[in-house]
């Protein structure tokens, strides 16, 4: 019998992640599969966004940078505040309410928009209200 090598065993392991993945698209479950996909071409090593495969057990080749910490609150100049809401000096209050509203809806990270952005929208109407 062959020796089965952690290498062997990740490859396996991606087909195995990929074919269950088809399963998932059949059944209409999309967006899970795509991302199941992706991961098991990353253990075959076949993914563009993994193109030496995920190595398992194995050292990184590179240090990961520390994350970097979120923006300082009130660091957004007025400018800035009114560039991240598309609006022009001299914008009322309510055009302010109403175009944050009108952001903020679209960019919420429960309706698929990031938590960064719409901590900057947030706070451009912060600092347009304030001054």
């Amino acid at each position: 019998m062959p020796k089965v090598t952690p290498a062997m065993l990740q490859k396996l392991a991606g087909m195995g992640i990929m074919a269950f993945s088809g399963l998932l698209l059949l059944r209409g479950e999309i967006n899970v599969a795509i991302g199941l996909f992706v991961f098991g071409m990353g253990l075959y090593g076949k993914s563009a966004m993994f193109p030496d495969g995920m190595k398992w057990g194995q050292a990184p080749n590179a240090e990961v940078p520390p994350p970097q910490p979120p923006a300082r609150r009130g660091s957004m100049s007025r400018e800035e505040a009114l560039q991240v809401l598309g609006l022009k000096s001299g914008a009322t209050p309510e055009e302010i309410k109403l175009t944050h509203k009108r952001l903020i809806k679209d960019f919420h990270p429960d309706k698929g928009g990031s938590d960064y952005l719409a901590a900057k929208i947030n706070e451009a109407k912060d600092v347009l209200l304030r001054g």
